[in-house]
């Protein structure tokens, strides 16, 4: 039986300005999902990804085409989506269960559930304003996991919250993929996509460009990533080189205003997108300014990866707005080399080395 079936889906938006532009979020998306089936969605951003969901969700509505749903349906969109900030913590609950169509009998019988699960509960009664987008995020997955609906959508449930909680995350969303619910999950953790998905949609410029079996969609991703990376405008040119024990990554950027500080973010991952190393000016509060719009920078740092092919993903940013977020537009290859004595290094599965010690007594 088909869960979602989407025709020829678009949506548009008119741009502010004396031209009044339109800008074309979703361009004649179609395709089908059976029920029980789990479903990754990825891309980059901006790609089209979160108009998607949105329009499944009714949040927003599309500018042609349609989307057919059989059965209830819940989403987890942005942080704060269904909520209003001056309402407490509680009512709010009350609140986003309405939203997705849930009776108030049926939110009493697992209020206290939903409460201890999202591990807010001194604060329930607090107004939402008051909290962080951590702990909104918390309040608003836990009404989704206590609440049965036969279709979820989930958006980037992971980018926000602490470690242990993307954890019990994760454990409720397999829980949701034994119970044989429908679930739509969108993730720049591809590692997770992986692990969940049987299949990914890949969607790019607001069109669906891949449509396969997750492992061939991650790949043609990555692969996609990497050769579209240097078409922005901020990076002329980048460079890698890596040892046994220590890299360096090179980057001139231009087009850049000049005298502002730029932030600057690049992110370490393997192959299935779980990120290894994160560095940015920031934690070493280094400022970074352009002259004449341009900056070449050079990272150096020592590391300790087995031999193999690794993602670099850079991030830039002036004025506290995202300038450039590129996805995998470099390789990072560390060469073969025998630390402790192995005969095969990539017969390691571990991603990373470091220095143990075994006693026997």
């Amino acid at each position: 039986m088909t869960a979602i079936e989407v025709i020829s889906l678009s949506k548009s938006y008119q741009l502010k300005g004396n031209n009044r532009v339109r800008f074309d979020a979703l361009k004649n998306v179609s395709f089908s999902i059976a029920e029980g089936e789990s479903v990754g969605i990825i891309g980059r951003n901006g790609a089209g990804k979160s108009t998607l969901l949105k329009l499944l969700s009714d949040v927003t509505f599309p500018t042609s085409g349609e989307a057919k749903i059989a059965g209830s349906f819940s989403s987890l969109l942005e942080v704060g989506t269904g909520f209003h900030p001056d309402l407490s913590g509680r009512d709010n609950i009350f609140l986003n269960a309405s939203i997705i169509g849930i009776s108030k009998k049926e939110v009493k019988e697992e209020l206290e559930s939903i409460i201890t699960f999202s591990g807010v509960g001194k604060f329930i009664d607090e107004p939402l304003r008051t909290y962080s987008s951590g702990m909104k995020l918390r309040l608003a997955f836990s009404v989704l996991a206590h609440l049965k609906t036969d279709i979820i959508a989930l958006d980037e449930v992971l980018a926000v919250g602490d470690s242990m909680f993307q954890i019990k995350c994760m454990e409720r969303i397999f829980d949701f993929k034994k119970q044989g619910r429908t679930i739509l999950f969108v993730s720049h953790n591809l590692s997770a996509v992986k692990k969940l998905c049987e299949r990914t949609l890949v969607i790019e410029s607001g069109e669906i460009v891949f449509d396969d079996a997750t492992d061939q969609a991650i790949q043609f991703y990555l692969q996609n990533q990497k050769t579209s990376g240097l078409s922005s405008q901020f990076l002329k040119d980048m460079t890698t080189h890596c040892s046994e024990e220590s890299a360096n990554i090179n980057l001139k950027l231009e087009q850049l205003e000049s005298n502002i500080e730029v932030d600057l973010g690049i992110n370490i991952s393997d192959s299935n997108g779980n990120q290894l190393y994160h560095f940015s000016n920031r934690f070493i509060g280094q400022t970074l300014l352009p002259e004449n719009g341009k900056l070449n920078l050079k990272l150096d740092f020592n590391h300790s990866l087995k031999p193999g092919n690794y993602s670099v993903s850079i991030y830039l940013g002036q004025n506290h707005e995202e300038l450039a977020w590129l996805e995998n537009v470099a390789e990072l290859v560390v060469p073969p080399y025998n630390p402790y004595g192995f005969h095969n290094p990539e017969a390691i599965q571990s991603a990373i080395i470091t220095d143990f010690n075994i006693t026997a007594s």
